[in-house]
C-alpha cells in the first residue's frame, strides 16, 4: 500500500504500533517533527527567491505553534 491510498486510521495505526501504543510517545514525536519541517520551511524561504516562488512565501499563520 502506498502514502497515497492510505487512510488516516491506517496512519495513525502505524505511528501507535511504532511507539507501542504509547499515545504520549507518539504525540511528542509527531510534534518533534513538526518543529522540524516549520524550521525546513523556515530555511527554504530565506533561499527561495521572490521571483522563483512567484510571490509566494510561507506564514506562520498557516503554522501556528
Amino acid at each position: 500500500m502506498n502514502a497515497i491510498s492510505k487512510q488516516p486510521e491506517d496512519e495513525i495505526n502505524e505511528a501507535l504500533a511504532y511507539h507501542q501504543g504509547d499515545v504520549r510517545a507518539t504525540i511528542a514525536a509527531l510534534l518533534a517533527e513538526r518543529e522540524f519541517l516549520l524550521r525546513e520551511i523556515e530555511y527554504a524561504s530565506l533561499a527561495m527567491s521572490y521571483g522563483f516562488a512567484r510571490g509566494w512565501k510561507p506564514g506562520q499563520q498557516k503554522f501556528a505553534r
